[in-house]
């Protein structure tokens, strides 16, 4: 009770007006630090979606918005936007996968040899049919790419290598190596069910084991008004992942071994297709439940007459994993960082004598580890017009280690926000550079993804490699913490981090964004750009 009214109190002095309103030229790396410290406390208990940790980090930050007088944009007045979710948990015993070849059955070893999540749609789910391989489960014209030529899917569970193809472009590969992508496209040639087979590439990324870490988590998708998971991929009824170690049980039927697959997708060598000569059974059982978490939305409107009508979003996610007994998953850079930087961009472009021509929506985002639930729920449900949305630039996770000089843009090539970055980076010494790291497919990985799936051009910065300080292998710290912190009980407070950095990169995603809200012309998609052409709207 004591801690619950300290909590209290603290929102509540946040939300006190402020009298000191000049506006520093850098960001103010004490009030970031406050903001982390305030986020990544263990007191909030991991910010789980759906949680009392969650909720008191969202009242901390509607309280921030409303000490530095940006105008509420969410239900009733109030700052928040509340999403409805679905939940689901997988329930005793666990789910069984058992493959059957000319009569004889053999099961799978649950989150040894294979993964999978509650189901949405049905406490109990039962799901048989025989298997077919395609490849990457891909079908890509402009890269000569078609996994589903000449099969025949319908009924049929599809079993897919996971990832994409070596040697497609960062970008668009994350967009086909996405795995709902490929549940879309599975779905849409009739298949009813999608096996992902881990690969030695796909280890570095997402390891296997770490399912572990997520078997007895909850399952969340935003609920549509017919009471549908407005995620959901209609037809996908059965949907695992499957382990390095059992993947080869899987393609006995190819005629072609699972390590001398992998040496031709490394080697471009053309992948077999076609059915592998076996059925395939996945049994769930679940418990479903609803609740309620919400977005936070504060707008700074612009000041031109037309201009105005049209706004940029500057997001970040709230939530992280929570807590796993008594193991609490802080995520400080994942991500109280980024809204610590949410927050002093806020608090830079609020007390401006004169604002930006264009206004600016600030989002908090809830259910980010939960699927992008937030995020698609506003994109789609926006409190302003949805052709009025010009742009979206999202905060999370950057890993803010090193003395940084070069800044990473994924989606930059794609639009007009790549000069727009370019220019902002420019102005403080910065160069922008290719991501160091593709394979982790940051684009298609965070909730500036629901905004380009509606058309409208987005961008997520980063730091790159390289560093002011030539003792420092940025690169190499960025690596240590995705092996050895992410989505760990280490991604603390406790960590090294580099405070001249993080105001840094607080101070250039204030640049961007007035870089974006004073230039002539609305962000639009480039000629030729692929995301463009697959989601762009008329005049976008």
């Amino acid at each position: 009770m004591q801690r619950r009214h300290l909590l209290q109190a603290l929102a509540a002095s946040a939300a006190l007006p402020s009298f000191a309103r000049a506006e520093p030229a850098r960001a103010d790396l004490a009030r970031l630090q406050a903001h982390l410290r305030f986020l990544a406390d263990p007191l909030l208990e991991g910010r789980e979606t759906g949680t009392r940790g969650f909720d008191l980090a969202a009242a901390y930050v509607a309280s921030q918005f409303a000490q530095l007088g940006l105008k509420p944009l969410g239900d009733g007045g109030s700052y928040a936007q509340a999403v409805p979710l679905k939940t689901s948990r997988l329930a005793a015993p666990s789910p069984v996968f058992e493959l059957c070849r000319d009569g004889r059955w053999e099961r799978l070893a649950w989150l040894d040899e294979f993964s999978t999540r509650a189901d949405m749609r049905s406490t109990h789910s039962d799901v048989s049919a025989p298997l077919v391989f395609a490849g990457y489960g891909i079908t890509a014209p402009r890269f000569g790419l078609d996994d589903y030529a000449g099969l025949d899917v319908k009924g049929r569970i599809v079993v897919v290598l996971s990832g994409r193809p070596p040697g497609m472009p960062n970008e668009e590969g994350a967009h086909f190596g996405n795995a709902r992508t490929k549940q879309e496209l599975a779905a849409r040639h009739g298949a009813i069910g999608l096996v992902t087979l881990a690969t030695p590439r796909s280890e570095i990324v997402a390891p296997f084991h770490l399912a572990r870490q997520y078997a007895d988590s909850t399952a969340m998708d935003w609920q549509a008004t017919d009471g549908r998971g407005g995620s959901e991929v209609p037809g996908m009824l059965a949907v695992a992942t499957v382990s390095v170690q059992a993947a080869p049980r899987l393609l006995v039927g190819l005629g072609r071994g699972y390590a001398e697959l992998v040496a031709d997708v490394e080697a471009g060598r053309p992948l077999p297709h076609g059915a592998l000569g076996l059925d395939a059974r996945l049994v769930r059982d679940s418990v479903h439940g609803q609740a309620c978490s919400h977005n936070v939305v504060g707008l700074i409107e612009g000041r031109h007459p037309r201009l105005k009508r049209e706004f940029i979003v500057l997001s970040a996610h709230l939530d992280h994993l929570g807590k796993h007994g008594d193991v609490v998953y802080p995520g400080a850079i994942d991500n109280a960082v980024g809204i610590a930087t949410l927050i002093e961009v806020a608090r830079l472009q609020a007390p401006r004598p004169a604002p930006l021509d264009r206004s600016v929506l600030f989002v908090a985002l809830t259910g980010e580890e939960k699927g992008y639930l937030g995020s698609t729920y506003f994109a789609r449900h926006p409190p302003v017009p949805a052709a009025a949305l010009a742009a979206a630039v999202n905060i999370d996770m950057p890993i803010l280690l090193h003395d940084f000089k070069e800044v990473v843009a994924p989606g930059a090539e794609h639009s007009t926000l790549g000069p727009a970055v370019s220019r902002a980076a420019g102005r403080l010494g910065l160069q922008t550079a290719p991501d160091p790291q593709p394979e982790q497919s940051r684009f298609t990985r965070s909730d500036q993804y629901s905004f380009v799936r509606q058309g409208i051009p987005a961008v997520i910065l980063g730091p790159g490699g390289a560093s002011f300080d030539a003792g420092e292998d940025g690169n190499a710290l960025m690596r240590d913490f995705r092996r050895q912190r992410y989505h760990q009980p280490g991604d603390d407070l406790a960590q090294p981090f580099h405070w001249r950095a993080m105001q840094r990169f607080a101070t250039l995603q204030s640049e961007l964004l007035t870089e974006l809200g004073q230039q002539p012309e609305r962000p639009r998609w480039l000629p030729g750009s692929f995301f463009g052409e697959l989601y762009g709207r008329p005049g976008g």
